[in-house]
Formats: C-alpha cells, sequence, structure tokens
C-alpha cells in the first residue's frame, strides 16, 4: 500500500513521492476523466463531440495568449450571452469579464496538464485510497 507522501522518518515533514501512487480499488483514471467531462460540460453546450474536439484541438495549438482568449469567447458565447444583450453596467461587466478570465485560465491549465493540474491525482488517490482502508463498522 503506498500512503500519502509523508515521510515520517525525515527531519521535513513532506517529502517528494518517488513513484506514482497505486490506484485504488475505484478503477478510474481521473487524469483522463475529469478533463473530458469537463472539456464537454464546458465547450460543448450542445454542439457535440466534434465541435469539442476540433475547439480542443485549436486551442492546443495555439499560442497561450491566443488560446485564453479562444476559451474566454466560447465561455461568453456559452453561458454569458444574455447578460451582454441585456445591457449590464461597467461594475458588473468588469465582474463578468474578471470571472471569465479566470475561467478560462483555469481551464487552459486544466487542458495543457500546467501546475497545479500536472499531478493532481495523486491527492485524490491518496484520498480514496485512505478511504479504501477505513474499517467498516
Amino acid at each position: 500500500i503506498d500512503y500519502p507522501a509523508i515521510d515520517f522518518s525525515s527531519k521535513s515533514s513532506l517529502s517528494p513521492r518517488p513513484t506514482p501512487p497505486q490506484r485504488p480499488c475505484l478503477d478510474v483514471d481521473l487524469n483522463i476523466l475529469l478533463p473530458s467531462v469537463i472539456e464537454q460540460l464546458m465547450l460543448g453546450k450542445g454542439r457535440g463531440k466534434s465541435f469539442v474536439s476540433n475547439k480542443r484541438s485549436e486551442i492546443w495549438h495555439a499560442k497561450e495568449e491566443e488560446g485564453k482568449e479562444m476559451l474566454r469567447r466560447i465561455l461568453v458565447e456559452n453561458f454569458y450571452s444574455t447578460s451582454n444583450k441585456n445591457g449590464l453596467d461597467d461594475e458588473a461587466k468588469g465582474k463578468l469579464q474578471q470571472h471569465v478570465k479566470k475561467l478560462a485560465e483555469w481551464f487552459y491549465a486544466l487542458l495543457k496538464k500546467q501546475p497545479p493540474w500536472n499531478n493532481w491525482t495523486h491527492d485524490i488517490y491518496d484520498a480514496m485510497r485512505c478511504i479504501d482502508h477505513l474499517p467498516i463498522s
């Protein structure tokens, strides 16, 4: 059993994990499943898998700023198009743009598996393994 990456024998509280963690009993590869589900939800919005895969490819091959701008446009088009038509005041528009910018940056990092999304499953698997070995009472 591979327990969390805490080495109690050394003086430092955390040590890097020498090998990738063993998957828990649940046979799901979260590193593939979660980004795929999020892509379908955020990019698709009823447009189908071919649209999602084409947009994902365009974003992947674009330069970083261009990819983030593409994501911002898609997110506004999919989720906030009515708020632009309803005539929000300047403060609300600024907050909306800031929110969409943060969301696009987060989603871009998830797509490209940039930190912290390059090894986030280790923490999830550690938690799931702990649950797997809890006594049932």
